[in-house]
């Protein structure tokens, strides 16, 4: 591994314990799809917020979606990480945090795959 890449997953790594240092209620589920991933967020609601946090190398393809859920094109080459907090009505706020294998470490045919959930 080259300097550049341990450097990068030492980020993420980080960025991921920042953002999931608090044990809490916010859950975050992502799903390789051919183009990338699909996230969802949970609690879901109307009155409910989502703050989305995209580590580098991610882009939201389909930003119309409703809020708890986010589509992202496949980082090229590069792991990433994606972390939402969930804004509750009465204000409590939690976060989750979901760290995404490069799609060429998901191998062809993997498309759909659910990787593990962050509760």
């Amino acid at each position: 591994m080259s300097t550049v890449q341990t450097l990068l997953h030492r980020c993420l790594v980080g960025i991921a314990m920042i953002f999931s240092a608090g044990v809490g209620a916010a859950g975050l589920q992502c799903t390789s799809t051919s183009e990338g991933y699909r996230c969802e967020a949970w609690p879901q609601g109307a009155d409910y917020r989502y703050e989305w946090h995209l580590a580098a190398h991610l882009a939201v393809t389909d930003a119309d979606l409703d809020l708890a859920h986010r589509r992202l094109r496949c980082p090229s080459g590069h792991a990433s990480a994606i972390a939402v907090t969930v804004i509750a009505p009465a204000g409590y706020v939690e976060s989750a945090t979901q760290l995404l294998p490069a799609c060429s470490e998901l191998g062809a045919g993997n498309a759909g795959a659910a990787l593990a959930s962050s509760f």
